[in-house]
């Protein structure tokens, strides 16, 4: 029977941890998981602004790609530098995922605090003591990373000598004006050539990245995420790869679709990640899923100094906005929870969302629970998120490690 691909006693043990002043939002005189269990938040005690992660959205968001990779045959590795949660990484692995992927060493190193044994490490790494450690951690887990040019790969192999260690790296494919990776099929293939030559490192496969080429479902979008994978599928028959990978949580459809086609034996590994927490704007337009946003930021209304125009304590600090700005969804005032129909999030500061409210919807002292726009750069902001469930109660806590 294969070993669990994570530690979860080590997952569990967390729920242990003491609370205290480094946990924005929770109460203040909380200082145990168990105290934070049954209450609603964010009337029972918390603090503004608090952020939320809806534990019923969770689990169908996980179910739902869990089921559509077992229908697909697709193995999973689920990008978890969106969340640095252990417990949500836990969930993933109970739900059948084939290895967690990362963005760098610094992530690798937290998910090998909690025993994972199987990494893909979606980025370059030339560094030396990087790349030493990469070699050292090999006796202990299986741990690959990118390549995309000689160069790197030259630096991994002298990693690998030093270490006595072989290690497993995957050929990245780019092309023009994209990101990272060798550009086209035949530099990537060279660079495959490169790393069966050098003693220290083996081929685990090729890899690639959809979502730099695709700008939304247009036509257009579309027809450059499939040419894309198109040449990923090339590549990965002309150097007979094992395993080809891509995948983030805008087209998993078009990467299973393309996947569909591989010859031989090969593995198909998806890295889908910001799907775990979904969102109310960016990915809400872009996945082809019904998934539910499950990531909600309360905060109260500080001031209302002029008509129209209202401030929340909610600000760069608590919320994600490089895509879009927070959505305001609903005010609870007196107990009661009602909709908001025109206020909206014109900007943010540090620690203040400006909203412009025409209809006077909100008043000081109200809670407003926003939405967000891209999770990856959400969970980041909060270094343990109360999980609530249908009526806002507290069921868990998730912590998480950036």
């Amino acid at each position: 029977m294969e070993e669990p691909l994570l530690d979860f006693d080590a997952v569990d043990r967390l729920r242990g941890q003491p609370l205290d002043w480094r946990y924005k939002g929770l109460p203040p005189h909380v200082t145990t998981v168990d105290e934070l269990i049954g209450r609603r938040v964010p009337v029972d005690g918390f603090t503004s602004p608090v952020a939320v992660l809806d534990g019923p959205a969770l689990t169908h968001n996980l179910d739902r790609y869990a089921a559509f990779c077992a229908e697909r045959g697709l193995a999973f590795a689920p990008h978890v530098k969106t969340t640095m949660a252990p417990a949500l990484a836990a969930e993933q692995a109970r739900r059948g995922a084939w290895a967690f992927t990362v963005a760098n060493v610094a992530q690798a190193r937290v998910l090998r605090a909690f025993g994972a044994r199987r990494i893909l490490l979606a980025h370059h790494v030339v560094d030396a003591n990087s790349a030493g450690w990469l070699a050292a951690e090999q006796e202990h887990a299986e741990i690959s990373c990118w390549v995309d040019s000689a160069a790197a790969v030259a630096a991994l192999d002298a990693a690998a000598a030093a270490a006595g260690r072989s290690i497993p790296v995957f050929v990245e494919l780019g092309l023009p004006g994209g990101r990272t990776g060798a550009r086209g099929v035949s530099a990537a293939a060279e660079v495959a050539r490169a790393v069966e030559k050098a003693p220290g490192l083996r081929l685990a496969g090729v890899a690639g990245y959809e979502g730099t080429y695709g700008h939304g479902r247009s036509a257009g979008g579309v027809a450059a995420v499939r040419r894309h994978l198109e040449e990923l599928m090339r590549l990965a028959e002309a150097v007979d790869a094992e395993t080809v990978t891509a995948g983030g949580s805008a087209y998993p459809d078009l990467v299973a679709e393309a996947f569909a086609g591989l010859g031989g034996a090969r593995r198909a590994v998806l890295r889908s990640g910001a799907y775990v927490a979904h969102d109310d704007a960016h990915y809400a337009g872009l996945s082809p899923f019904p998934l539910r946003p499950a990531l909600r930021a309360w905060a109260t209304v500080v001031s209302t100094p002029e008509p129209g125009r209202a401030f929340l304590n909610l600000g760069k600090r608590d919320v994600s906005y490089d895509l879009d700005l927070p959505v305001p969804l609903t005010v609870l005032r007196h107990g009661e929870h009602r909709p908001l129909e025109r206020v909206t999030v014109t900007a943010l500061n540090d620690q203040h969302a400006y909203l412009s409210d025409p209809a006077g919807e909100v008043e000081v002292g109200d809670w407003i629970a926003c939405g967000i726009s891209h999770p990856c750069t959400m969970f980041e902001r909060w270094r343990a998120l109360p999980v609530v469930d249908e009526e806002s109660r507290v069921t868990d806590l998730v912590h998480t490690f950036f």
